[in-house]
């Protein structure tokens, strides 16, 4: 039974009786009913029973019209809301008794849809929306033993016990669970602006950034990298290559996956790639390297190329990464991921060769240059550059 049913009725109406009797109405949900006291009162021969109104009172008709459009009202908010409904929680709203609250699932439930609706976050921001709805359900439920929470209902304990779980539990960094917070933090101040909550809880949770070294491979590394031979092992080949494709673009792992041969454009004798990125949405233009072409030439024959115009092998990033740990082990360097990669292209590629920040953060497609200036590290072989260049200058003295 999915709809309620109302109706104004006499308390102990007697036919022909000159007495004004209160007017009730009575709600019936789910076999279970309330009546509530509308504050009037009418004769029962004033009194319309198969209108349920009265015959000549406009006023009091006006107001019950009023309170049963008001039921109507709450009973579709609490269905909305995914809140319980019953007769008696109706009647309790109407009379001042409870409250509606909405929920934070649901309400962070309602945020993604209608970011998603305006279409103005990338899907890559969009899916993390996603994970982070997906963390607090079961934060609730690991900690409360609830499906949902009441959005006034939290406060910085809620916070607190919220940032324990995405250390130990999910076992996330400092600053990845700041992200997660960031996003709940935006869920929160809009349901403050819009008057559906009274506290700003991360008013008083402050979070704290942790300094990170942006891990890269050094040029002789890279070098024992590139002479690794691994021609009789195809699948190893394809993830040195796919890794090797953003050492020398510093393009994203997925955003070269989704890569296709219509994405390089060729200006004169010159060669670019022409996307936009995932998580940004910025738009980018990346003059190809001559390693990288070699890459991307390396594939044409490739059934991918042929039939799907992908310009690299698919394989999945966990596959990646499992096979980059058995390539640097066979090249003797140190362990890696493909998120180093793009770190390597940002040190040793671009700023061990003098490229300015500026150039660099446009090749990152960077927002803004502070996220560029991280890779702005200075290391052993700049250092040393600089040294043999004064010690140059000095000798000629």
């Amino acid at each position: 039974m999915n709809n309620i049913s109302l109706k104004f009725y006499l308390y102990k109406a007697e036919s022909g009786s000159k007495t004004p009797l209160p007017i009730y109405l009575r709600l019936i949900f789910s076999r279970n009913k309330a009546e509530i006291y509308t504050g009037f009162s009418c004769t029962s021969k004033e009194w319309d029973a198969a209108k349920q109104m009265t015959k000549n009172q406009a006023t009091i008709n006006r107001e019950l019209a009023s309170l049963k459009n008001q039921v109507y009202d709450i009973f579709t908010d609490l269905k909305k809301n995914n809140l319980p409904v019953s007769a008696k929680i109706i009647k309790n709203i109407i009379t001042g008794k409870e409250k509606a609250e909405i929920g934070l699932i649901f309400y962070f439930e309602t945020h993604i849809k209608e970011i998603t609706d305006k279409g103005e976050i990338q899907p890559l921001s969009l899916e993390k929306y996603r994970q982070s709805l997906k963390s607090l359900q079961n934060f609730i439920q690991a900690k409360y033993k609830l499906e949902e929470y009441k959005l006034a209902h939290i406060n910085y304990s809620f916070i607190n016990a919220y940032d324990v779980y995405l250390k130990s539990n999910q076992q996330l960094h400092r600053n990845t669970a700041n992200k997660y917070h960031t996003r709940l933090k935006t869920v929160l101040r809009k349901a403050y602006s819009e008057g559906i909550t009274t506290n700003q809880p991360y008013s008083t949770f402050k979070l704290k950034t942790q300094k990170t070294n942006r891990e890269f491979l050094s040029e002789s590394e890279l070098e024992k990298l590139i002479e690794l031979d691994l021609s009789e092992n195809q699948s190893l080949s394809k993830v040195k290559d796919i890794f090797l494709f953003s050492v020398y673009t510093g393009i994203r792992f997925q955003d070269a996956q989704n890569l296709s041969i219509n994405n390089v454009i060729k200006e004169k004798k010159n060669y670019f790639i022409q996307f936009t990125q995932a998580k940004t949405g910025e738009s980018i233009n990346i003059p190809i390297l001559s390693i990288a072409k070699e890459i991307i030439d390396k594939y044409n024959e490739s059934p991918e190329r042929k039939i799907l115009k992908r310009l690299l092998p698919r394989i999945s990033n966990q596959k990646v990464n499992a096979y980059l740990k058995v390539i640097s082990d066979l090249a003797g360097i140190r362990p890696i991921t493909h998120h180093i990669a793009r770190h390597t292209f940002a040190t040793t590629i671009c700023l061990n060769n003098k490229m300015p920040i500026e150039e660099l953060s446009k090749l990152l497609g960077h927002t803004s240059i502070k996220t560029t200036q991280i890779y702005g590290r200075i290391t052993q072989q700049r250092l040393a550059e600089s040294i043999k260049k004064i010690n140059k200058t000095l000798s000629h003295e």
